[in-house]
């Protein structure tokens, strides 16, 4: 989630808070957001405040480098569409519900493994199970260890895809995804049909999946309250500049 954007910039002015670290990639997955969790969970301190962004269950992101080009596969994007493969400009490539989704940064056989994997080894049980342990350990393991109480997470994505919800706290499923707030919003107050989804998501493109609509902010939040609680947020302060 980008920070000095929306609802990020936002919320840390609400917290009076001038200096953020955002330490997730976008594209990236659940056992992405769990590796960056334990690597600086020793370095936030006490009165700190850390919103935690959970992604899809079936989103898997495997890292390398971010800036090589495409022409150095030599291959065109046009080429990639005959494969009807997306270009991801932020991992090497993450495997998705649907297909593999390569970006600039995939090798030939990086890309081909991508493909095996979801076509062999990937299925739905398999990703719920992945899920289930990496945010029962985010909950039970990672956020009891940190030194403050100011923590909070969100489904970014959809939360149908976590079909295992045990040792979850419900609080995480009773609330709208961020993704689902837009959908509600643009159901409710803008007159999109609920199977118009390609409509939503394009209008859900934008930094942070934010729309730039005067009333956004305050519907937004309007549905967070449980958010805003544990991130000890008594009031908004809606001005996107800096503090």
């Amino acid at each position: 989630m980008s920070y000095d954007f929306n609802y990020i910039r936002q919320m840390a002015n609400s917290c009076n808070i001038n200096q953020v670290h955002a330490l997730g990639v976008p594209g990236s997955g659940l056992l992405f957001t769990y590796q960056q969790l334990l690597a600086n969970k020793d370095k936030i301190l006490k009165d700190d405040v850390v919103l935690i962004g959970l992604s899809s269950p079936c989103r898997h992101m495997f890292g390398g480098q971010r800036n090589l080009r495409l022409e150095s596969l030599g291959m065109e994007q046009k080429d990639l569409k005959k494969l009807n493969l997306d270009v991801m400009s932020s991992a090497d490539w993450h495997v998705m519900l649907g297909g593999v989704s390569p970006s600039k940064t995939a090798t030939k056989e990086q890309i081909d493994a991508g493909i095996k994997y979801f076509k062999y080894l990937y299925s739905d049980s398999h990703a719920g199970d992945l899920a289930h342990a990496v945010v029962s350990s985010i909950f039970h393991n990672v956020i009891p260890s940190l030194r403050t109480q100011r923590v909070s997470a969100v489904i970014t994505t959809d939360t149908d895809g976590y079909t295992n919800r045990f040792n979850i706290p419900n609080g995480l499923f009773e609330d709208l995804s961020l993704f689902n707030i837009i959908e509600s919003y643009l159901i409710e107050r803008k007159g999109f049909a609920k199977e118009d989804r390609r409509a939503m998501m394009e209008q859900a493109s934008g930094k942070n999946h934010w729309l730039e609509y005067e009333d956004y902010p305050e519907y937004f939040y309007s549905k967070i309250p449980r958010v805003l609680d544990e991130l000890g947020i008594k009031e908004i302060d809606y001005s996107s500049s800096l503090i």
